[in-house]
């Protein structure tokens, strides 16, 4: 006799306040960190990046200055007005004015909309000298511009001057001290115009600030509900628990009696389950055979289940009928009127091989035997093939419902081999996707193809067929199975206790 379920050990977690509270906090630092090195970032960007980047547009836009007064040959400072506006033109919007300058700051020639004063600033020549930065953020009508004051050299005119011969000295040349430079170009970059460059960083940067405080705005709220998470997850292994201790209170893998085999499996539909099983001995030698179904599921149902497990246990099986009338009147007064329970209750008697029963409300045992002693339109019983059957109906309504309801016992003679099936009514309706039950056909279909296999045999087909058949995802409803054998008849047992007798006596 073997047990077709195992349940693997439950191991209980502990779930720590400080220890959820330390991995938030370093949630919220790494959260805070980020968004910071976002902004900072971000405003890095604005007040270095993109300046930066206008000040090398200014040089570039220099170079292309002074790349058109080459190629125009022009060698008069005056005479830059039409490369200016050229340059102006092929810039576009990079570049609001220019203009040329001297030693003095004179305006020489200029284009575009000039704001202001032209005015060198001091050191300009040193920081020209050291190559540092030649240019300063201003506001203008365009908005924030970098205006940068470059060195700027013409070429020199065909005729090369000699000191003493008289002539003109060439106008590019800046008093001593000024270095090789022959004027100063100031040109005014909008930032607006580069700051394209980096626009894809810019909302990187946002995106990273608005992750961050989004970050923060979760961890703020897991911190405000992490009592009940806590507590959700304490009760969460207090079910698994639970479950384990359910699955404890059903019979174990070992023999009940020598004339009984069974084989069980049950799926809860939730951590814990409203049908339950069991199976067992009494002190007189009778052997009790129990399958319920308490209506709903998980907890409420599972507390109800072990009530009816503790009264049962704790009934005489001599007047099982009577039992259930006294649970029926329990449950009708200490439960709700939604909570109810059917129940089949069997007492198989190994001396008189008969099996006396009680069914409240649950769907019907089915007895299976082989040979053809029944006729097909007895009440209760038919016939498939070399297997013939009969169901276990008498009993009486559900318990928990009608609170003067009477019970009556059924009995039936048990002859050798017979099979005894059990189930819920989440094997029969157990649903596939086309909303079709798996049904009573299928199950005696099943039950037909396999009469010669053990209990735990028979009990792995069928619930691997309604597993097979039903739709994947959480079982609506609790499934139990119970396949219980009569290996031999009562009048066999006691024809091979009076040959031993027989034996022992001549001995």
């Amino acid at each position: 006799m073997l047990l077709s379920v195992q349940e693997k050990p439950v191991k209980r977690r502990k779930y720590s306040r400080f220890r959820f509270g330390v991995v938030l906090g370093i949630g919220a630092i790494v959260a805070s960190v980020l968004c910071v090195q976002c902004v900072r970032t971000y405003l890095y960007t604005d007040t270095v990046l993109v300046p930066q980047q206008a000040e090398r547009e200014a040089e570039r836009q220099m170079g292309a200055l002074t790349t058109a007064a080459r190629s125009a040959a022009v060698t008069d400072s005056h005479a830059l007005g039409p490369v200016i506006g050229q340059t102006l033109e092929a810039a576009a919007d990079h570049v609001l004015w220019i203009r040329v300058l001297d030693a003095e700051g004179n305006v020489l020639a200029q284009g575009g909309r000039p704001q202001g004063t032209a005015k060198i600033p001091s050191r300009w020549w040193e920081k020209v000298q050291s190559h540092e930065s030649l240019g300063a953020l201003a506001d203008t009508s365009e908005g924030k511009a970098l205006v940068a004051m470059l060195p700027f050299r013409l070429p020199r005119p065909p005729h090369r001057f000699e000191a003493g011969t008289g002539g003109t000295e060439p106008p590019n040349r800046l008093p001593a001290g000024h270095g090789p430079g022959a004027y100063i170009v100031e040109l005014a970059i909008p930032l607006r115009a580069v700051g394209g460059t980096f626009e894809g960083l810019r909302q990187n940067l946002i995106v990273g600030v608005i992750a961050s405080i989004a970050l923060l705005l979760s961890l703020a709220i897991i911190a405000l509900r992490a009592r009940d998470y806590l507590r959700g997850k304490y009760l969460e292994s207090e079910l698994q628990l639970a479950r384990r201790v359910q699955s404890d209170l059903q019979p174990k893998a070992h023999p009940i009696s020598a004339h009984v085999e069974f084989g069980a499996w049950a799926m809860a539909a939730d951590h814990v389950g409203g049908d339950f099983y069991d199976i067992f001995e009494s002190d007189s030698g009778k052997i009790s055979i129990v399958l319920g179904d308490v209506s709903g599921k998980g907890v409420p149902a599972a507390l109800l289940v072990s009530v009816l497990q503790g009264a049962i246990r704790s009934s005489t099986a001599q007047d099982h009928e009577r039992a259930c009338a006294r649970i029926n009147s329990m449950l009708c007064e200490r439960t709700a009127g939604e909570r109810f329970a059917t129940l089949f209750w069997g007492v198989f008697d190994p001396a008189t091989s008969t099996l006396r029963y009680v069914n409240a409300g649950h769907a019907a045992p089915i007895v299976i035997r082989q040979g053809e002693s029944w006729t097909a339109n007895e009440p209760g019983r038919f016939s498939r093939a070399n297997m013939q059957t009969v169901l276990l109906n008498e009993g009486g309504p559900v318990l928990g419902l009608l609170p003067r309801a009477t019970y009556s016992a059924g009995t039936i003679n048990i002859e050798a081999s017979d099979t005894l099936v059990l189930y819920s009514d989440g094997i029969t309706e157990a649903a596939n996707q086309k909303d079709e039950e798996f049904g009573d056909d299928r199950l005696l279909e099943i039950l037909s193809d396999n009469l010669d296999s053990t209990p735990p045999e028979l009990c792995g087909r069928v619930t691997k067929a309604v597993t097979a058949f039903a739709s994947a995802g959480t079982a609506p409803d609790d499934r139990t199975l119970l396949v219980v054998r009569f290996p031999q008849s009562g009048s066999a047992l006691r024809q091979r206790n009076e040959e031993e007798i027989g034996r022992t006596t001549a001995a």
